[in-house]
């Protein structure tokens, strides 16, 4: 009796958490990173059972915004380059995992390799201009664009001079032999994140590192050459929150 008692306390608890609804925020415009990530973390919490509650915001200060007032079960893409722009940090109250840390790269077109002045460059919104003139100097004129697959297409097209990117799209930019990429030396490395809040992040912690663990994960990570951590949760969260602090605009 008691063992059949636990059998049912255990079906129980496991249809209602099943049955949970979830907020999931996408922040990204199509074609982005956060976009794809943000897609595949629906995917993979309505295949656990998950209700979810998909917001297709498509921009990150609105999307952030929206994060901040939910007062229901809700997860975010994000990443630590954003912290400051977007005023929202990773804590141990809303870091559910690093998904893959990379190096931001500078790109730049064969034909612009004469131009001494007036480099016009393509940027993400989320990058604050002080940190962009640091990094490539005063003669540059900043253009940005919604997300990482519109740099990659405004370079492509010979719209803009530069660009400053992530690393999927840089390659994708090499191999097309239009111009050269480098990695970033004064930026920090960038970390891919999820951050949750109103939920138990432990169990969400669980069930997403086994999203990300699924083969559309780990083909669009294999080929980006994305690096994954391999270290605990509170590790990755003192790595994040150290590399952050670079973004900061002094």
């Amino acid at each position: 009796m008691k063992k059949l008692i636990a059998t049912v306390i255990l079906t129980l608890f496991t249809t209602i958490s099943m049955a949970q609804t979830i907020t999931v925020i996408n922040s990204g415009k199509a074609g982005g990173s956060f976009n794809a990530r943000t897609q595949m973390y629906k995917d993979g919490l309505e295949a656990a059972g998950y209700n979810v509650q998909y917001e297709n915001i498509g921009k990150i200060s609105q999307a952030v915004k929206m994060f901040k007032a939910s007062d229901e079960p809700t997860i975010m893409v994000y990443a630590n380059n954003q912290v400051y722009k977007q005023d929202l940090f990773h804590t141990e109250n809303n870091f559910i995992m690093a998904e893959y840390q990379q190096p931001l790269y500078v790109c730049r077109t064969d034909t612009s390799k004469g131009k001494i002045y007036s480099l016009t460059v393509a940027h993400g919104k989320g990058y604050d201009p002080t940190l962009l003139t640091k990094l490539l100097g005063d003669n540059i004129i900043l253009v940005p664009y919604k997300n990482s697959g519109a740099m990659l297409k405004g370079m492509l097209g010979g719209d803009v001079d530069m660009m400053v990117n992530n690393q999927g799209k840089s390659f994708k930019y090499i191999a097309s032999g239009k111009g050269s990429c480098r990695p970033s030396t004064v930026l920090p490395m960038m970390v891919a994140t999820v951050i949750g809040k109103n939920i138990d992040i432990s169990i969400l912690r669980s069930i997403l590192f086994d999203i990300s663990l699924d083969t559309p994960f780990m083909e669009y990570h294999t080929t980006r050459k994305l690096v994954r951590p391999s270290s605990t949760w509170e590790k990755e969260l003192a790595v994040v929150q150290t590399l952050e602090k670079g973004y900061e605009v002094k």
